[in-house]
């Protein structure tokens, strides 16, 4: 079966497991320790840029995230978008709004004369529809999050935040895939393969 065609199927069953299980009350104690993990993990430092992400329905919230990193004094970016493809990172602090973006997900407002950061990120938190062991992840197919990663320079952490059950045996990709170097959950931290020094449990 071709990438494509694989990838299609497994959007559609993370889908579909996602859309079973968010109202559950486990998931939300789940999303609870998938933060935890993450917090003991990559705890916040003073100064520190972070992009992270405002969760959506089926996601990892990442209320308790941004709520540690803002009270440890880092900075965080939340993504827009900028066009076809295209993601911009701006500064979001306690107390910012928030607008719907076109696909009705949470984005910063961006105030006039803003503008978004484009590099020298310690950190990205990345969602995703699906991963797997070695930190390939798969998208929702629009390929935001493809170009965005892909022009990081060599150095970021790239960290995806996901449940346990959106860990499947294996992602299909393409060249221009980039994988994560870590993955949380609410059952722990996974250190991708082919990613040397991350963590490995």
């Amino acid at each position: 079966m071709p990438v494509e065609a694989r990838k299609t199927l497994l959007r559609r069953e993370g889908r579909d497991r996602a859309r079973r299980r968010s109202s559950a009350p486990a998931s939300l104690r789940a999303g609870d320790k998938a933060q935890e993990y993450f917090l003991r993990e990559f705890p916040p430092r003073r100064g520190m840029a972070v992009a992270l992400y405002a969760g959506v329905r089926g996601e990892v919230p990442t209320g308790r995230i941004r709520a540690a990193y803002l009270a440890a004094g880092a900075k965080l970016y939340y993504p827009r978008v900028a066009g076809k493809g295209a993601l911009a990172f701006y500064r979001h602090r306690e107390g910012d709004g928030w607008e719907k973006g076109p696909y009705g997900i949470p984005e910063p407002l961006c105030p006039r004369g803003s503008r978004p950061r484009t590099a020298a990120f310690d950190l990205v938190v990345v969602p995703g529809v699906a991963f797997d062991r070695k930190g390939r992840r798969l998208g929702h197919g629009f390929g935001y999050y493809d170009r965005f990663l892909g022009a990081l320079p060599e150095g970021v952490t790239l960290v995806g935040l996901a449940f346990s059950h959106q860990v499947v045996p294996e992602v299909p990709v393409d060249a221009w895939d980039v994988p994560v170097h870590a993955l949380v959950t609410e059952e722990g931290v996974i250190g991708a393969a082919n990613a040397p020094g991350t963590p490995k449990k």
